[in-house]
């Protein structure tokens, strides 16, 4: 038997190339808390964990403390071969602190892949490491968002991600078709309201954007994480498909959406979920349900996204992909090649 002898952490952080806006905050850099675990036969297993305050509640520094006061001393002297408990290790260790919990179960998947000598998306079942994801135009003046869109069509982008949800829903509406007639009708688009809409200005954007027929794939988080019911009501009228995303961080949050039938798509994302783990069970239980899902993530650095590509490559259930942040950063981003949408992991 392995034991693991040491971890240790430290914070990385790739500036972006211009600050991304949501209805919620504004980022100008990708941060994680990166661990490295280390094996008594001298292995090391690296991952990290991006926080985020206004959707997993953490921060940098509340990552680093749970780390030191509780994941790590939970872990240190295990038996690496006895998985499962490795894992119910970290989960049960303390409530939430997903980002941290993801950065620990990233290091150890990178370890299990060094000694069965394989690739993570081959260990997950799958076969390609290659994934095409949209753009995401984040909160800014009309006449930059515009632009952007343009400027991101002409490096191959063919989905477009928008965020609204913070300047009205008039407003909101006015972006989404002026935005759809600068790029042409074949440019497809998801709209994430990150919780900024009320149920009444959720059905006035549904239906005026079904009057205007724009290529809107499906609408994000158009309301409170908490308001399940009012989800259902906007995915029963049939207008446009209905995704969440901060309604939906755990295997116990999916159980409600399935059963609820409340959403067409879930939003699954590493940093809400723990890790690949957790991730795995909700993608489960939504196909089973016939709920499609997204592979996401925040503004998070390169280590993370390739374990979300090799997610998504080994589930057919995946449907989407939004993990754009790799082409945000100033920093190009390693063991990653970027090729218009197309993200392949070296």
């Amino acid at each position: 038997m392995t034991k693991i002898t040491k971890i240790t952490q430290k914070i990385i952080s790739l500036p972006l190339k211009t600050p991304f806006t949501t209805a919620r905050h504004t980022v100008t850099a990708a941060q994680a808390v990166q661990v490295e675990i280390t094996l008594a036969n001298g292995l090391v297993g690296v991952g990290t964990g991006t926080p985020n305050e206004v959707v997993t509640g953490d921060t940098l520094a509340s990552c680093q403390a749970v780390l030191t006061d509780v994941l790590i001393p939970s872990l240190i002297g295990c038996e690496f071969e006895a998985w499962e408990k490795l894992l119910a290790t970290i989960k049960n260790a303390i409530q939430g602190n997903q980002p941290a919990k993801a950065a620990l179960e990233f290091a150890l998947y990178d370890l299990r892949c060094q000694i069965y000598h394989t690739t993570l998306v081959n260990l997950l079942g799958g076969q390609t490491a290659t994934v095409t994801t949209d753009m995401t135009l984040g909160i800014k003046p009309l006449e930059q968002m515009v632009q952007e869109a343009k400027e991101f069509v002409q490096q191959g982008f063919t989905t477009l991600k928008i965020k609204v949800g913070s300047n009205g829903i008039t407003n909101d509406i006015n972006l989404i078709r002026t935005i759809s007639e600068a790029v042409g009708p074949e440019i497809k688009l998801r709209l994430d309201a990150n919780q900024g809409w009320s149920r009444m200005e959720a059905v006035q954007a549904l239906r005026a954007l079904a009057i205007a027929n724009l290529p809107v794939e499906f609408i994000e988080q158009p309301l409170a994480a908490g308001d399940i019911a009012g989800l259902k009501e906007l995915t029963q009228l049939h207008i446009l498909p209905i995704m969440a995303d901060e309604s939906a961080f755990s295997y116990a949050d999916a159980i409600t959406l399935c059963k609820e039938h409340a959403v067409d798509y879930v939003n699954i994302k590493l940093m809400k979920t723990g890790g690949l783990s957790e991730a795995e069970k909700i993608n489960d239980l939504c196909a089973a349900s016939g709920i499609g899902c997204m592979i996401g993530c925040m503004i998070e650095p390169t280590n993370s996204i390739q374990a979300a590509i090799a997610f998504a490559g080994a589930h057919e259930n995946i449907k989407f992909a939004d993990l754009d942040s790799v082409y945000m950063t100033k920093e190009a981003p390693a063991g990653l090649e970027l090729a218009g949408p197309e993200l392949r992991v070296k």
